[in-house]
């Protein structure tokens, strides 16, 4: 991407932060940019544009740590992830604040954003098979279950932003009330691997590596 139209598009995310997609014209991110608004105009002919630019940015960013692959430690990976995918809600937070009116004025960011939460559930779900596989997680007690526990775990993550903003909620809590919600599905053996979870959500919250 050409240095002009990245730094318009990051420009244009700090603004929509700060004030809402909605409050945030075309002429206030040219400015903010130190650019004429023709200027803008010329890479981004629409705020339409702009915008798909701008979720495409998005996903380029959530793609570099891919839920497609998990390593072999494969919880602890998971709790990377999780701690992640709440910074990546931070950086873009705009979007969570405004997901309906965003989805409803752009009818193609719906469509892609509509495909990456069923990833994401789809990512949970592998790893609710990958841990009844290593004996942390019990059996379903009805068929479907892990189906709904994978949902509600995206629904906690994706609410994150906004507790966190009236609460004061930070990135250890946010991760640890994800994995408190499989807590009641652990196996004795799974219960034990999540008192050492726990011991290491402190070297999350603080950016460092496992």
């Amino acid at each position: 991407m050409k240095e002009s139209k990245k730094k318009i598009i990051q420009t244009a995310i700090e603004l929509f932060n700060q004030n809402g997609v909605g409050n945030v014209r075309v002429h206030d991110i040219a400015q903010a940019a130190n650019i004429s608004p023709g200027n803008l105009t010329y890479h981004f002919p629409t705020k339409k544009a702009l915008m798909e630019a701008v979720y495409i940015y998005m996903k380029s960013c959530l793609e570099e740590f891919n839920l497609e692959n998990t390593q072999s430690d494969f919880v602890t990976d998971a709790l990377k992830k999780t701690r992640d995918y709440l910074r990546f809600q931070l950086k873009f937070r705009f979007f969570y604040r405004d997901t309906l009116e965003i989805i409803k004025l752009y009818p193609d960011i719906r469509q892609a954003y509509k495909k990456r939460i069923q990833n994401v559930i789809d990512f949970n779900r592998k790893l609710l098979d990958m841990g009844l596989q290593k004996g942390f997680i019990q059996a379903e007690s009805h068929p479907g279950q892990y189906d709904m526990l994978a949902r509600n775990a995206w629904a906690i993550l994706n609410s994150w932003l906004i507790e966190q903003e009236i609460m004061g909620t930070d990135i250890l809590e946010g991760v640890k009330a994800s994995l408190e919600l499989h807590y009641p599905y652990f196996t004795p053996k799974g219960q034990t691997f999540y008192d050492k979870l726990i011991e290491m959500l402190p070297k999350l919250a603080a950016f460092e590596h496992i």
